[in-house]
């Protein structure tokens, strides 16, 4: 046999060897591209703007690695709020005058000047850099970007949490003087001056607790209509005083249990928020996972990097409250969700004689305005704005 390595190549060999190799190399070379393209790839999926997740095939929309978040964490109530907290037991009562609260408000008659001076200064934009002294209490927030901290107040908790001269303090001619007929008159006008005022609530200012390329949304369970409510307007309140603070709504979702003419709700909605609103004409329901269930909304759509705003006020205790007890145990949506408005109907507050009617005998959980308090200072400490609605 012949030895193929004692073999002269020929010419046409060689070109055929020399072909090989170059189709080699080639080969060797483009491998290595791909390899590196898909490196590069996979760093770049890293970044998607869509998430899927094992448990839905919905899609949720996630911004992008570089969008900023401010946290909101180490809640410091105020001397005053932790004093209303200690006393609140003692002071709960089921009489409509509510003497012994109202006597512990009185009290502090210049303490609530103040307080409320200060929240009036920074409606207007206008409040200096310390404002401990005026009662108020605040959350840290860290902007996740820069690391920068900086202090943001929010209203205390005192009194039977509506506005803190509701009921008690008179801001007109004096209510405890005078026959029983011109103080029953008087203190009933004090009252409907306050009772519905939504002034004291401490709205953020959107470079306090947010970033303007955030995406906004307002989640509104028990909304009425656009520019009416038992309570005042909901929908248009939220709107135009979240905007005056420099924060624009990019998606708003209502639901209202009350079968509604549309054109109540539609007739009064501005263009620009009606391309954006959708309001079901049906009632939010607390089945967990349920599709009327505004937190199953929360959860399918908000992303963390968002800024969510989330009122609840359905008059209905009962699926209220089973509504935040989802909310407290579900770490998620704590995540999840800025600012909470709520409004609990309870036993120990003068508001059953004022319009929620007698809840001494009501059996739901979380029932007693001590419960209240319980609740709002939870929120408070996870880093949400907790509030309490009207």
């Amino acid at each position: 046999m012949y030895n193929l390595k004692q073999l002269p190549a020929t010419r046409s060999q060689s070109v055929y060897y020399s072909l090989v190799v170059a189709i080699a190399f080639v080969v060797f070379f483009g491998h290595l591209g791909v390899l590196r393209s898909r490196s590069k790839m996979s760093s770049v999926l890293q970044s998607t703007i869509i998430e899927y997740h094992a448990s839905t095939p919905t899609k949720k929309r996630i911004s992008l690695p570089m969008s900023c978040k401010k946290r909101v964490f180490n809640y410091q109530p105020s001397a005053m709020e932790k004093s209303w907290a200690r006393a609140i037991a003692e002071l709960a009562a089921e009489d409509k005058s509510w003497k012994k609260g109202c006597a512990k408000v009185r009290a502090e008659a210049e303490k609530i000047h103040l307080l409320l001076r200060a929240i009036q200064q920074h409606a207007s934009g206008v409040s200096g850099r310390n404002m401990s002294y005026t009662h108020l209490s605040s959350h840290e927030v860290e902007d996740s970007c820069t690391g920068v901290k900086s202090i943001v107040y929010v209203e205390p908790l005192i009194s039977f949490l509506r506005h803190p001269q509701a009921l008690c303090i008179n801001t007109g001619p004096d209510i405890y003087s005078g026959n029983w007929i011109h103080k029953l008159l008087l203190r009933r006008r004090a009252w409907t001056k306050n009772v519905f005022d939504k002034s004291y609530m401490v709205v953020p200012f959107v470079d306090e607790v947010s970033t303007r390329d955030a995406y906004k949304w307002l989640f509104d369970a028990g909304a009425s209509t656009y520019d009416t409510g038992a309570g005042g307007a909901s929908q248009s309140w939220f709107v135009d005083t979240y905007r005056k603070r420099g924060i624009e709504f990019d998606r708003i979702i209502g639901w209202e249990a009350a079968l509604t003419d549309p054109r109540k709700q539609w007739s009064t909605v501005p263009a620009d928020i009606k391309r954006k609103t959708s309001w079901y004409n049906i009632p939010a329901t607390a089945i967990k996972g349920d599709p009327d269930n505004p937190l199953t909304f929360i959860k399918e759509l908000v992303s963390v990097e968002d800024y969510v705003v989330f009122k609840l006020d359905i008059d209905t205790p009962a699926v209220e409250v089973a509504l935040v007890q989802q909310l407290m145990k579900d770490e998620e949506l704590l995540e999840l969700i800025d600012e909470f408005y709520f409004e609990h109907h309870v036993s120990g507050s003068p508001m059953q004689w004022h319009g929620w009617g007698d809840l001494t005998k009501s059996k739901t959980a979380l029932g007693h305005i001590e419960d209240s308090y319980d609740i709002f200072t939870f929120f408070r400490q996870r880093g949400i704005r907790a509030h309490s609605w009207v």
